[in-house]
This record gives C-alpha cells, sequence and structure tokens, in this order.
C-alpha cells in the first residue's frame, strides 16, 4: 500500500513540475561559422543570466533567421547587418517588430573574385555595366542586391548576373571561366574555412569591395560596413600568411522588440533578455580556440588616410572606367 501511494506521488510530481518551452538561437548551415563557431558559447552564457534553454539551432541563413524571429519573439537569430538592412528597407514595419541586440562579434568578408589581375580595386567594376557576375544563392545574393541598391549609378547597373548554388561553385566556376567573369560571395575569413582556402589555391584574384557608396551604407543610422585587412592563410615560422583588404559586415544579433509584445510580462522578458546579452564581455561571446582566438585579434580595421586613398583610388578607376566604356 505504501509502495502504491508513494508511486502515485512520483507520478504527480512529475506533472506539477513546470516545463521550460525550449527556445532557439538561430544560426545557418550545419557546417556554417554562425552554427559551428559563435553560437555555441551563447546559450550558456545566456543560462547564466537567467535565460535557460537556448539552443543552438540550424537554419537557411540570415533571411531564415528574420522570419522565424517574426514568428517567435523570443528567438534570437544571428544576421548579416547588409541583409537585415536591406529587409529593413523593403519591410518598414520591421523597425517595429525586431531589435538589432548587438553587432560586435565578427565580421564576415565581402569576396569579388576573378581571374583577372588588371582590376585592382573596386572601382574598375563599378564603371563596367556589362561585367558578367556570378553570385553565390541566399545571403550572399541578399548582399549583392543591397550593394547595388546603395550604388544605383554603379553597381546598381550591372545586368549581366547570374546565381550559382553555393560559393564553392562560384570559385571553381570563375576560376575555370574567362578572366572578365566576376564572382561574388560573403564569407567570414577563417583560414581553415574551406572556400577561403580554395579561393587562395585557385590563385584568384581578390577585389576590395571598397568604395563611397559601400562605406556611406548605413541601418538605423548605423554603418552596415567596415574595411578590414584579413590573414586568409595561417602565419607560420617563414611567412606572414596572404592578406587581403575587403570590406565586410557584422554579424549582429536579432531579437524580438519588447515594445511590440502582447502583455507585460513578455514585454519586460524582452527588455532583460536584451539588457542581459548587451552586457555580455565580447570575449565570453567569441571562439575560445586558441587558433580561432588568435585570428579574431589579428583582424586589423583600415581606416583615416589608408582608408581615403583606397576610395580616391576607387573614385579615379570608375572613371577611367566609365569612360572606355562609353
Amino acid at each position: 500500500m505504501k509502495r502504491s501511494i508513494f508511486l502515485l506521488m512520483a507520478a504527480l510530481s512529475l506533472f506539477s513540475t513546470p516545463v521550460l518551452a525550449q527556445k532557439a538561437v538561430l544560426t545557418g548551415g550545419q557546417n556554417g561559422a554562425y552554427h559551428s563557431t559563435f553560437c555555441p558559447p551563447l546559450p550558456a552564457v545566456l543560462s547564466q543570466h537567467d535565460f535557460p534553454n537556448y539552443k543552438c539551432t540550424t537554419s537557411e541563413g540570415t533571411l531564415d533567421n528574420i522570419k522565424q524571429v517574426l514568428a517567435k519573439p523570443s528567438n534570437i537569430g544571428f544576421v548579416q547587418l547588409d541583409v537585415f538592412a536591406r529587409e529593413s528597407q523593403a519591410h518598414p514595419e520591421y523597425a517595429q517588430q525586431l531589435t538589432i541586440i548587438r553587432k560586435d562579434i565578427a565580421c564576415e568578408g565581402l569576396w569579388a573574385v576573378t581571374k583577372n589581375t588588371s582590376i585592382t580595386n573596386f572601382g574598375d567594376l563599378l564603371g563596367r555595366r556589362r561585367t558578367p557576375y556570378l553570385i553565390a544563392n541566399g545571403g550572399s545574393a541578399a548582399s549583392f542586391a543591397f550593394l547595388q541598391s546603395v550604388d544605383p549609378d554603379g553597381l546598381g547597373r550591372a545586368k549581366n548576373i547570374r546565381v550559382a548554388a553555393n560559393a564553392t561553385e562560384v570559385i571553381n566556376t570563375v576560376a575555370a571561366s574567362q578572366d572578365n567573369v566576376v564572382g561574388f560571395f560573403v564569407q567570414w575569413a577563417n583560414p581553415e574555412n574551406n572556400n577561403i582556402k580554395l579561393m587562395v589555391d585557385k590563385g584568384l584574384n581578390v577585389v576590395p569591395v571598397v568604395s563611397r557608396e559601400v562605406q556611406s551604407a548605413k541601418v538605423n543610422g548605423e554603418d552596415v560596413y567596415s574595411v578590414q585587412e584579413f590573414n586568409l592563410t595561417a602565419s607560420g615560422f617563414i611567412s606572414n600568411g596572404k592578406t587581403v583588404i575587403s570590406a565586410c559586415t557584422p554579424v549582429a544579433l536579432i531579437t524580438g522588440n519588447p515594445d511590440a509584445q502582447k502583455d507585460r510580462d513578455a514585454k519586460d522578458d524582452q527588455r532583460d533578455l536584451i539588457k542581459a546579452v548587451r552586457e555580455i564581455p565580447s570575449s565570453a561571446l567569441l571562439p575560445q580556440e586558441s587558433k580561432l582566438a588568435a585570428l579574431m585579434k589579428s583582424v586589423r580595421v583600415v581606416s583615416g588616410s589608408a582608408l581615403n586613398e583606397m576610395l580616391a583610388a576607387a573614385d579615379k578607376a570608375k572613371k577611367a572606367a566609365e569612360q572606355l566604356s562609353n
């Protein structure tokens, strides 16, 4: 009898224990940098700040992450800031529904690649309306479309555009094509990444995506791009590694806007969540592996006179290319 009562009480206790719903930190593909590198530290840190049950969750990328956060505002999503800016332009209501929590985790490089070594800066491309472009699908294609929108008289006039399945196809196709083809994709510059390795191994010319229009692009009054120097190969005892300069777009974290929530508790929960994530030291959200940590520290922001020289060179090259094409 006693045993039966004990079992009954144990069973009832299972029903009385609250089960906390799992929440998502939306990333991207299983092997992508968001899911494999940048997300893993976040759920543990959130749990320490009294926000348990967040799990790194694969998705179809930035556009899908925006959609899923709109559907469930307590979710957190990794996004390319330029793609988020483009979607915000197309959907002004997003400003009331979504909030950027922070954008200081990493910066994804914009890679314009070609076999043509005479193309030395982005201005060479902006003045050539008939240049054939091959763009990686997904976030890269959305980034390219945003770049066109902020430069309607330059890149915006490009019409010969094809879309490839992914960055790997872009690199291989450009390497096997004539030297007038330009490939474009967005990728975090990790020397261990297969696409970065392939780009280097194929010996493609990396054209810095730097122009005044790129530099002036903004979302909510904040810069969408910065210009950085990236290491594409690991340094060793003999070599410092191969470095290139290009624009990059920050990896941002978004969630639901507290003011858009329906009840007081939901509003307060969202405000507390955003406050907690913003107060987390950036070092706690970065990869802890020694190689990746060193890589993050090695990135150098290009600014001041060096950046002004690049912008002036792009202006000059654009005018020269326009005169040749007209």
